[in-house]
């Protein structure tokens, strides 16, 4: 078997074009399967080339210069999956082979795809929460420089180790570039691939400190809301609109002190009188002049005591 797995990359090209590019594309599974695509683009120089390969893949007729057999596919496929198995040790199988074309338009030109795809039964090596990938390529491959392989990980995982490493990175696609071409040694491409790590340590006592502050926040609104309505409903004839009719607004905030035990904060002032900040802060003002009333500093706001209370 003196470099068997050289040819790796090479054996699926049953196209006779030497120009056509190739995209293999190893999509990993979290059992450990994977699916291969291996796509060839053929270049279509003129219109009556992509006629004829319309033509092609529309009627399934047979054209000597695009011949495929997807039997041949299978036997070659499957023969590389016994060697894997006496280099791994491990029991594989291929399933669910296809052979598709398609036609692709671009900037550059027209691309006639040959799609090639199967699925690889027990391609990883798996272990909880690893993968190992790497040990069914028994002596290597070899990317030439119209070759591009592609393996997507799994969502989820993400790379401990790679050997070679890969030329490129999109998201869980993981790119080796044959654009210079290059050799792999036995048992590469290797990845190890493990589960991503959440931190839950740190997150679940910073989840219970969020979750008891919103609960001390909801008593202490609860609280509040009950004290304000309370105290409103002490103070409710002074502010029903007879009575606001008749006292000054020196009076009615002197009323509301009296109720309130001679002393409140200003902001609650404010709440209970309907009158403007500004308009308490006026008549505040001009009742301290009076010697009515003193302002004490409590915090960023004032409380307000009747000079004349008892309890002063």
């Amino acid at each position: 078997m003196k470099r068997v797995g050289l040819f790796f990359l090479c054996l699926f090209l049953l196209i006779h074009t030497a120009t056509a590019q190739s995209v293999i594309t190893i999509d990993v599974h979290e059992n450990g399967n994977a699916v291969w695509t291996m796509e060839e683009y053929l270049p279509l120089a003129n219109q009556n080339e992509i006629d004829e390969w319309e033509e092609y893949i529309q009627s399934g007729e047979s054209i000597e210069q695009y011949q495929y057999d997807i039997e041949e596919f299978r036997g070659r496929i499957e023969w590389l999956i016994i060697l894997a198995e006496l280099s791994s040790d491990r029991s594989m199988n291929a399933e669910n082979f296809n052979l598709s074309h398609d036609t692709l338009n671009t900037l550059s030109g027209t691309f006639g795809i040959v799609r090639f795809s199967f699925e690889w039964i027990n391609f990883s090596r798996t272990e909880p929460d690893k993968f190992f990938i790497g040990d069914v390529f028994s002596e290597g491959m070899i990317l030439s420089y119209d070759n591009v392989l592609v393996i997507n990980i799994p969502m989820g995982y993400e790379v401990e180790s790679v050997s070679p490493d890969f030329d490129e990175r999109d998201g869980n696609r993981l790119i080796w570039d044959g654009t210079l071409a290059r050799s792999f040694d036995k048992g590469e491409p290797a990845l190890v691939l493990s589960r991503e790590k959440t931190d839950t340590g740190i997150w679940v006592p910073v989840l219970v400190m969020v979750i008891l502050a919103a609960a001390a926040s909801v008593l202490l609104f609860k609280r509040k809301k009950s004290f304000i309505s309370s105290t409103k409903n002490d103070v409710e004839p002074i502010l029903s609109p007879t009575v606001t009719e008749v006292l000054e607004d020196e009076e009615m905030i002197e009323q509301i002190l009296i109720r309130s035990g001679g002393q409140m904060y200003q902001s609650e002032i404010v709440k209970l009188s309907g009158l403007s900040k500004s308009k308490i802060s006026i008549v505040l003002s001009k009742m301290k002049e009076d010697g009515m009333i003193i302002k004490i500093k409590k915090g960023k706001g004032n409380i307000i005591r009747l000079v004349n209370d008892n309890q002063t």
